[in-house]
């Protein structure tokens, strides 16, 4: 697979993570169930935050190393290459932090940053809702406003560990007048607040990470309110850059896993047919990483995330669908099994061109905004 090789400063930079996990070797999960993931993903990302390994593009005063996208994505590459399970914390990492940093006040910075590098406060994305998943300008949870602050009612869904979650950043309405963009704000909740009812949702996979959550009165103080009343649009479209550019890098790191593991599995009796596949399978990867290196290598530069970011999550998340498409061809007739780990990432990755934005968004996006395209 590719790997990135910028200057002697980014290699520099991977021999000293590379020396440091030679002393702390990557946990294993002893099962597969959420709860074991949640355990080992929790205590692995506090001793890389105690190596100071995680946030490194943030900004030294708050916890990083104020370096650039490359060297979080040669952190990256190298937990890949490790075989390191997920960061628990990964929302928290590459989107409420970036944002806090950008739009958060003083205050919100020094009682949340910390936490999040260490994995102590996991955090949950409140944006979708049953009516409303893409379409974030058509929500309807509504926040009453008084002196004191925010009265929040509604629902979200789909909202991935909101039961696990300390911390929910949410997009709701704080006004009916504006256009539907304008009247939007967003708030950071705490999830032990009264009146909020969490529900896990049963995935075809298997798991229950998905959730609905349900806000009855939910009290929410004026300083948990990040940027001005009505600014929340700006806001979530910030955090969605992220998550689309800085997240789904993370998560293209699943494909070369899921890739070295049918590399593995190819033999030199393997079927052709399945070998022409898989070549092609790593061919499409290798391209959709070096398109994914030139956005960082701009960001480096001093360029924000923007809406380039749709190209990547759009490719790597129907990649990374046909990649394990292909291994349940290896598989065989093993793959009919349910607790088979082919057929259960491949059905985790069905999900893969929802989350984030459905392909058919992402499509949009990248015609309106990036190629310049009319609207019909």
């Amino acid at each position: 697979m590719l790997r990135l090789s910028i200057s002697t400063c980014s290699e520099e930079f991977r021999t000293a993570f590379r020396h440091w996990l030679q002393s702390n070797q990557p946990p294993k999960a002893n099962d597969a169930s959420l709860s074991e993931f949640v355990r080992v993903g929790r205590a692995w990302q506090a001793q890389l935050a105690q190596g100071n390994w995680v946030g490194v593009h943030w900004p030294k005063e708050f916890g990083g190393r104020s370096l650039t996208l490359v060297e979080e994505s040669i952190v990256q590459e190298e937990l890949v290459r490790m075989r390191s399970p997920q960061l628990l914390g990964l929302f928290g990492l590459t989107m409420v932090g970036p944002v806090l940093i950008k739009h958060g006040s003083q205050s919100q910075k020094q009682r949340f940053l910390s936490n999040i590098l260490s994995g102590s406060d996991i955090w949950c994305q409140g944006f979708s809702e049953p009516g409303a998943g893409s379409d974030l300008a058509a929500i309807k949870t509504k926040a009453r406003v008084d002196e004191k602050g925010f009265y929040v009612s509604g629902q979200k869904i789909w909202t991935s560990f909101a039961h696990i979650a300390q911390y929910c950043f949410l997009l709701c309405r704080t006004s009916d007048e504006d256009e539907k963009h304008r009247g939007l704000s967003y708030l950071l909740v705490d999830m032990k607040t009264p009146g909020i009812t969490v529900r896990p949702l049963r995935q075809i996979s298997g798991d229950d990470e998905f959730n609905e959550v349900f806000f009855d009165e939910v009290f929410v103080p004026k300083e948990n309110l990040v940027g001005e009343i009505g600014s929340g649009w700006k806001i979530a479209i910030s955090t969605l850059m992220y998550e689309r550019v800085v997240l789904t890098f993370a998560r293209q790191l699943q494909s070369e896993v899921a890739l070295r593991e049918l590399l593995e599995r190819c033999k030199p009796d393997t079927d052709q047919g399945l070998k022409r596949e898989l070549a092609k399978e790593l061919a499409r990867a290798c391209a959709i990483r070096a398109l994914a290196y030139e956005h960082l290598l701009g960001y480096s530069a001093g360029k924000s995330p923007g809406p380039e970011g749709s190209l990547d999550k759009l490719l790597w998340s129907e990649s990374f669908q046909s990649i394990c498409k292909l291994a349940l061809k290896f598989a065989g007739t093993e793959a009919l099994r349910l607790d088979n780990p082919d057929m259960h990432r491949y059905l985790y990755s069905r999900g893969r061109t929802i989350a984030a934005g459905t392909s058919e968004i992402q499509r949009s996006i990248i015609a309106e905004r990036v190629l310049g395209l009319p609207r019909r």
